[in-house]
This record gives C-alpha cells, structure tokens and sequence, in this order.
C-alpha cells in the first residue's frame, strides 16, 4: 500500500496516508481492510515518512520511501522480496472494504494478465454515492471511470520505471493517455468508438506485458479523498452514515 503523496491542505501531515479522518490515519482504514480479506497474505505501508503505527498483527511491515510511484512500488516490492502479483493501493480510500479487494481479486483471476485495473460503469458511484465527483471516459460499451487499486506483475514495473510514471502522471486526464497511445486512438476516443479490449490491446502493446481492463461494481475502490468534500463523505460513511 502506498502511502506518500501530497494532503493538498486536507490536513498538516506530511503525507496523504496520515490526514485523519475520524481521529485516526487515512491509511489504517485501508490497513485494515486488507487484513480482513482472505485473499492477502502480506501488506506492506510505503510512507515517505517513518511512523509509530498501531500494532497489526505479522503480516504487515512498513517501508520508509519517497520518489515517484514507480520508485515507491519498487521499494514495496523489495521489502516483500515480491515474486508473485501484487496488489497496489493508494492510502486514501477508506472506504474500500474486503469484499470489493476479494471480488477484484476473483475477476482478475479470470483474466490472468500481468496488468489488472478497475472500471467502473458510469451510475454506481451516483447510486450509492450521490455527489461524488468522478472522471469518465466514453468507450464504446459506455462511460467508466477507474479506481486507485491495480494488480501488478512487479517484472512489468521493473522493466518500464520512466513509463509507468508517464502514465500515472497522466491517469486522470483521459486525453493525455489517449494522446500517449497514438492520434489514431486519441481520434477513436473522441468519436466514443473505442472498446474496453482495444484500450487494454493497445496498453499491452506498449508495455510489452498482457492487460485486462476489470469492470467492478464497487465504486469503493476508487473514492479517493482528495478534497474537503471527499473528507466529510469518508468521515460520514465511516461513522455509520448511509452510503445509500
């Protein structure tokens, strides 16, 4: 789990995992979450900062590093000595649960890909979110906007560092992604005429490594807290109010 980034005013800490929300650290809500899935053997917190955590059980370590977040996912897997898929998270999703991780997981295993990333169909997040904002792209099967989770090869990161940090950079402007993919995309996305399997096509083809685009109900993994408005939603839900 990556737990660096910048608060952008949401609070005085020195990284986004430790802006609080109902009295404790972003990050631990994630922490926990992941601890309760049966799907996860080992969780590893990158901070840019060393912190005294609560005491969770083995499973989880903390790794103190900064840098891009290629840079910061190398410094995961190093301490994970990581051979297998991991799964990558942003510390500032809160609302994830163990279901929404287990559910993923499953779809993911359908596909077998190096590279796994969420979509979620335009409607849920308003469903059961009402308000919230999200970034849409338009494909030809409808609007989706993406989440802040990804199941990862480590070799696929390791082999295109100054790539990943281009397109992480670029992943909440949907034109400079396409931009990134070739004119002839960038053409078919503003016409709406690309589908879900030639985008993920196109990315396996730069990457070098097999990608699967995983539509997921659970719009959980993508709400980030990124302003105050996301802090009161977070802060509501997780002190019992409805999330319907």
């Amino acid at each position: 789990m990556l737990a660096g980034g910048n608060a952008k005013g949401l609070a005085p800490v020195p990284a986004k995992g430790l802006v609080p929300i109902i009295g404790r650290p972003i990050y631990e809500y994630v922490v926990e979450a992941l601890l309760r899935c049966a799907d996860i053997n080992r969780v590893c917190v990158v901070m840019p900062v060393e912190v005294q955590g609560p005491h969770f059980d083995e499973r989880v370590v903390f790794e103190v590093a900064s840098g891009s977040l290629p840079q910061v996912a190398k410094a995961g897997f190093d301490r994970l000595e990581a051979g297998a898929p991991v799964l990558l998270l942003s510390a500032d999703i809160p609302l994830i649960t163990p279901e929404a991780i287990s559910d993923f997981l499953k779809r993911c295993a359908k596909h077998g890909a190096d590279v796994c990333y969420p979509i979620v169909r335009y409607g849920e997040p308003e469903r059961r979110f009402p308000g919230v904002k999200r970034t849409y792209v338009r494909l030809r099967e409808g609007r989706f906007t993406g989440g802040n989770i990804i199941l990862m090869n480590p070799v696929v990161v390791l082999a295109n560092m100054e790539l990943m940090e281009d397109i992480y950079e670029a992943r909440k402007s949907p034109f400079k992604l396409f931009q990134m993919l070739g004119f002839g995309f960038l053409l078919k996305f503003i016409l709406g005429m690309l589908t879900i399997d030639q985008v993920a096509g196109r990315i396996a083809q730069i990457l070098r490594a097999s990608c699967a685009a995983v539509e997921t109900p659970h719009i959980e993994i993508g709400i980030d807290v990124d302003k105050e408005s996301d802090l009161r939603l977070a802060e509501e839900v997780l002190s019992g109010g409805s999330d319907e």
